[in-house]
């Protein structure tokens, strides 16, 4: 795209150029009653030369975003028109006055600031304000969301200037008939795109129509040309043959053709997600590209796509655009889930390339594994020697036989093999017996279950014997406590030294092992209130 050009004087623009034979001469109002700038007053020529329709409003916020108010803008305005270089036709909805080209003068000053011939300049837009330019409103605010970024706070800048862009471009398909209109057409090979085309959707247009234009776009994107390189003049001329887009906008390095940007709205959220998804589905053959498998052992049916002959499709919303910007997540690429930014969103993640690294990765992880379970052999080797006696099995196993030939030892790393095993528990059976003595002398000391007059640690023999710490306030075994508890007879409490009893204890120390509990037991629960205080403890 030509670099952005200032006009010094719209006036002395008009006296440079030669008068055209057919030019009417019109007798202009005075030059500058507003008292306009030159540099604002070329720039509205410029954007209105690429934008073709635009209120005050837009043209403010794309040329003096700092500004508090379109004054200025709308004093330009005013001044160009005077001079019979712009005209307003109507207003849009929102009653906002649009602003056009005039005529042939209005076309060659902005194709003077532009830099552009006039051929390249499109028409004027006469009477698109009359019914309000409701699409061209709609083109413009996708193109300020471009180049001016997203609103909301952190969003990411724009991109490039307005005259990066082009609209009312029309394309020739093969045959001469029809021809494919891009509503925008946007250059930044600055970002690695040399070329973007922008259809806006306004919910109007049916989906069938809609669907319609990305063959269309595929269709004249598949034309080529004979290249003029002369280092291709010994080449035959197939090889001679490539697509006009190629030379018309060098510098593309992704595969496929340029890409398409939808931009979606003038509709409720669902209304524009079901409008989306429904042009995907109905131009799926453009853009999803050729499907080549791999039929490998180690790769599940793994693949990749060629995009050689694909239109890589974009569509977000214009709430969304203007929000976060063209760079922001705000791009949904056809054939891929999620929304993402602009040139994240053109990329191919499922092509040949991908394929390769997601192969290798593959390969490395199965030599990884390979490594590693050699490793861990020969560390499963030396973790099998005996911990006692350091014999190694001439087999890398955990399992060995016991003397009948049945499998009743599993040999474990840092474990034994199997006469230490048999050795081994010989040793833990005498150790078992040694504490079943200690246990026993222990419990010997204390005194007799109250109920059984066994041991007060448990039956001869059970591992209660072993386990239990049979303390001074037991009364009973592990074994009759449980039979209590089941029984529901509440807890024990013993019956209260008699008279005779009493005056013996005064003699000389009675002989029963369980007389400080039935003194103790006498003081808290005396005869008159014990069958009470019994019925409370149980509850």
């Amino acid at each position: 795209m030509h670099a952005p050009a200032r006009l010094a004087d719209p006036d002395q623009a008009d006296a440079a150029r030669p008068e055209p034979a057919d030019r009417i001469a019109v007798r202009r109002g005075k030059p500058k009653a507003n008292d306009s700038t030159n540099a604002l007053r070329a720039d509205v020529l410029g954007a209105l030369g690429v934008l073709k329709v635009a209120t005050a409003d837009q043209l403010q916020r794309l040329l003096r975003p700092s500004a508090m108010s379109n004054k200025a803008v709308r004093q330009a305005l005013n001044d160009l028109a005077r001079q019979h270089l712009v005209a307003s036709d109507g207003n849009t909805k929102t009653r906002d006055k649009t602003w056009r080209l005039e005529g042939t003068a209005g076309l060659d000053a902005a194709g003077h600031v532009l830099r552009l011939p006039r051929s390249e300049m499109g028409g004027t837009a006469r009477g698109a304000g009359s019914s309000g330019a409701q699409h061209a409103m709609a083109v413009n605010e996708s193109v300020l969301a471009f180049v001016l970024g997203g609103t909301a706070p952190g969003a990411t800048g724009g991109v490039g200037v307005i005259e990066d862009w082009a609209t009312e471009v029309e394309f020739t398909l093969p045959g001469g008939r029809r021809k494919v209109r891009p509503d925008a057409l946007w250059q930044a090979p600055e970002i690695g795109l040399p070329v973007l085309m922008v259809e806006v959707d306004r919910s109007t247009m049916s989906l069938r129509r809609l669907a319609a234009k990305l063959p269309a776009y595929r269709e004249l994107f598949r034309v080529k040309v004979k290249d003029s390189d002369p280092a291709l003049a010994d080449k035959d001329p197939a090889d001679r043959m490539v697509h006009w887009w190629r030379r018309t906008w060098p510098g593309h390095t992704r595969t496929g053709y340029p890409p398409v940007a939808l931009v979606f709205t003038d509709a409720s959220t669902t209304t524009l997600t079901n409008r989306q998804q429904k042009v995907a589905s109905m131009s799926a053959d453009c853009w999803q590209g050729t499907r080549w498998t791999v039929t490998r052992d180690d790769n599940d049916g793994d693949g990749w796509r060629e995009y050689d002959d694909a239109i890589p499709v974009i569509a977000t919303t214009l709430d969304l655009l203007t929000e976060h910007g063209p760079l922001g997540p705000v791009w949904w690429r056809y054939g891929r889930p999620g929304r993402h930014s602009l040139l994240d969103a053109l990329d191919n993640p499922d092509n040949r390339d991908a394929y390769n690294q997601r192969q290798k990765a593959r390969e490395d992880k199965a030599r990884q594994e390979e490594r590693e379970a050699a490793r861990r052999h020969r560390k499963a080797m030396r973790a099998l020697a005996c911990a006692d006696c350091g014999n190694i099995p001439e087999q890398a196993t955990t399992r060995e036989y016991g003397p009948d030939g049945r499998q009743d030892f599993t040999r474990r790393p840092g474990g034994r093999c199997w006469d230490c095993h048999l050795e081994h528990q010989e040793q833990q059976a005498a150790a078992a017996r040694e504490r079943l003595h200690q246990a026993r002398a222990a419990n010997a000391q204390l005194r007799p279950c109250w109920t059984c007059r066994g041991s007060i640690g448990g039956e001869e023999g059970s591992e209660l014997e072993l386990t239990q710490k049979a303390g001074p306030e037991r009364l009973e075994c592990p074994g009759c406590e449980h039979e209590r508890q089941e029984k529901r007879l509440g807890p024990l409490v013993l019956p209260a030294p008699t008279k005779r009893e009493q005056l013996a204890a005064r003699l000389s120390t009675p002989a029963d092992p369980w007389w400080d509990v039935r003194v103790l037991h006498a003081k808290l629960y005396p005869p008159k209130n014990r069958l009470k205080n019994l019925s409370c403890q149980t509850t």
